[in-house]
């Protein structure tokens, strides 16, 4: 399927990536790291596995920005203000097939991902002399990260190859996978890891997935299913374990934030995020990716998310307004410090989760408490006050804008919210003249096609 060359999984993991550096002690006649070497003792397991985290933190990937970046552009959240084709592309629409960054950070890089996971879950199933409790460990968060992958790339393509071996014979030329059956597969994924990780994190910061951050994918996997009740009892169970509270607006995104439930630690030097590298502009520069008029018109006066999370810089006379959740920007000097890590999972999600599934069960007083419980950190007037009586319909939208303003500029939260909620083509017709229901889904990158007999494009591109 995927034709880049698949070496020894945990030297591309090295290469790429952080905490590795022990493994290339490994004595080997041959001077090469095997599987059954890599898996012999729980250090260099541990090694292998945080090697994904570090590989997907230090890459070019959908989990080190480019899902935020590119998704909001796609969406109606941000603007272009530089002229680099690939990326004008996700703006204006629509995507080539032939698009360097679709195939690269999205397709490749995720596949890549998605093998190392695999390698990684051979390795420790295969192995007899883990202690259980690492082995065990170790399998949940390999399974909860191939989930992920698999979650977002089934919303950006659609039905793509489901693969879960390293055998290069059964995966040369994989066709696609139904959207449904990739979905059992991250469905089963997400529940072993479930059972799997404890509640602990593996390290003093929550930069692994432990028990709580399985059940929270878990939840939005089943809010995505309109599985209302499972999604109500997910969300509900990490509430309720009182392990996560709220915090202040400027402190959300800060390393190891109260709310966080998994975090991604940046792994480049003098780099603290991706997102923040990304959309902070230099002294001298506008903003590369300013937030659009659409998303600034829809903040509510007096928002205290306004005030923390956006910033504005004026160029020419022009003032552009852009994201502001992370503010440290690439610093090479040696006042350089750690402060922020990617927020891939927090607690305001999951409120928001509950509160939309509440609507759909007919528990609309939940639901207010729920949606007011991140008005009330916002500053914002609550719900049970100013409308304690508001129908069914006019929550649900409520939770809808609650949830655009929360998550902008965060992992493509507003374009995957558009499309569940079947507003995605009113949306961006309105917006981007021409728009197409085909559009809903990305191209599957011409190359790979031009590669495998058996792998098909998607509706509409050519």
């Amino acid at each position: 399927m995927m034709r880049f060359t698949f070496f020894l999984f945990i030297i591309m993991i090295c290469l790429l990536g952080q905490g590795c550096s022990k493994l290339l002690n490994v004595d080997n006649p041959d001077n090469k790291i095997t599987g059954v070497e890599l898996f012999k003792d729980n250090e260099a397991a541990e090694s292998a596995v945080l090697g994904i985290y570090s590989a997907a933190s230090g890459t070019s990937s959908l989990l080190s920005g480019s899902i935020t970046v590119y998704a909001g552009l796609y969406a109606d959240e941000l603007i272009y203000t530089s002229t680099q084709v690939s990326t004008t592309e996700f703006y204006h629409g629509p995507i080539a097939v032939n698009n360097t960054v679709l195939e690269s950070n999205f397709w490749n890089n995720t596949y890549r991902f998605i093998y190392q996971v695999n390698a990684c879950l051979e390795g420790l199933h295969n192995s007899t002399s883990l202690s259980s409790g690492v082995k065990a460990r170790l399998t949940g968060e390999c399974r909860f990260l191939r989930a992920l992958f698999y979650f977002y790339m089934i919303q950006l393509f659609g039905d793509v190859p489901l693969v879960t071996v390293t055998n290069y014979n059964t995966n040369e030329n994989m066709p696609r996978t139904s959207v449904a059956q990739v979905k059992d597969s991250i469905l089963a994924d997400l529940l072993n890891a479930r059972e799997l990780l404890s509640e602990e994190y593996p390290s003093n910061e929550k930069v692994r997935a432990n028990k709580w951050a399985a059940v929270a994918l878990l939840a939005r996997y089943y809010l995505y299913e309109e599985k209302w009740t499972k999604a109500e009892a997910a969300a509900t169970e990490i509430i309720t374990s009182n392990v996560y509270q709220l915090d202040e607006p400027n402190k959300v995104f800060l390393a190891n934030s109260s709310e966080a439930i998994l975090q991604l630690r940046p792994v480049l030097a003098g780099y603290n995020t991706m997102e923040g590298n990304m959309f902070l502009p230099t002294s001298t520069s506008r903003p590369v990716y300013p937030l659009s008029g659409y998303l600034t018109a829809s903040f509510e006066r007096n928002d205290k998310r306004r005030s923390a999370w956006v910033n504005s810089k004026v160029v020419s006379g022009v003032t552009y307004y852009y994201p502001y959740k992370y503010k440290q920007k690439v610093n090479f000097t040696s006042s350089f410090k750690l402060t922020e890590y990617s927020m891939m999972l927090r607690l305001a999600e999951i409120y928001l989760v509950r509160a939309e599934c509440r609507v759909h069960l007919e528990q609309l007083s939940g639901a207010i408490a729920d949606i007011d419980v991140i008005r009330s950190r916002a500053g914002l007037p609550l719900v049970a006050v100013t409308a304690p009586d508001i129908s069914s319909a006019l929550l649900n939208k409520k939770i809808q804008q609650e949830r655009r303003i929360e998550f902008f500029a965060e992992w493509g939260h507003r374009w995957f919210d558009l499309k569940r909620t079947g507003k995605a083509y009113e949306t961006m017709i309105t917006i981007k003249p021409g728009w197409k229901e085909t559009q809903h889904l990305w191209p599957i990158p011409y190359p790979q096609i031009s590669l495998n007999p058996y792998l098909t494009q998607n509706p509409g591109y050519f």
